[in-house]
């Protein structure tokens, strides 16, 4: 049976020893005290420490948002700020924001 101190073990880990203290009082990495110390078995921290094993099914990523199309109002609004012109999305930028607001909300 190999004793590791949490120096020890925070050094394998290579984290800081409060982490390895923290796991010790939540449970989470089994310790024996010997005398005033705490110590950790080598077993217990090869049972702590988990392999990382990939996903062997990709998952296409989830589409964020609503999917829209060419009748949504906010396409009216798309490149009008770009006009060489004067234009007028900025003085009217509320009309346009309650256009689209009551079309997605009727």
């Amino acid at each position: 049976m190999e004793l590791l101190t949490v120096q020890e073990v925070a050094q394998i880990m290579r984290v800081n020893p409060i982490t390895i203290r923290r796991h010790i009082q939540t449970g989470e990495l089994e310790a024996v005290r010997v005398g005033r110390r705490v110590r950790v078995r080598k077993v217990s921290v090869d049972r702590f420490l988990k392999p990382v094993v990939p996903n062997a099914t990709k998952q296409e990523p989830k589409p964020r948002g609503k999917r829209t199309s060419a009748d949504d109002p906010l396409w009216k609004i798309v490149g009008m700020a770009r006009s060489k012109g004067t234009g007028d999305v900025s003085e009217n930028v509320d009309k346009y924001l309650a256009e689209v607001y009551l079309a997605n909300h009727s």
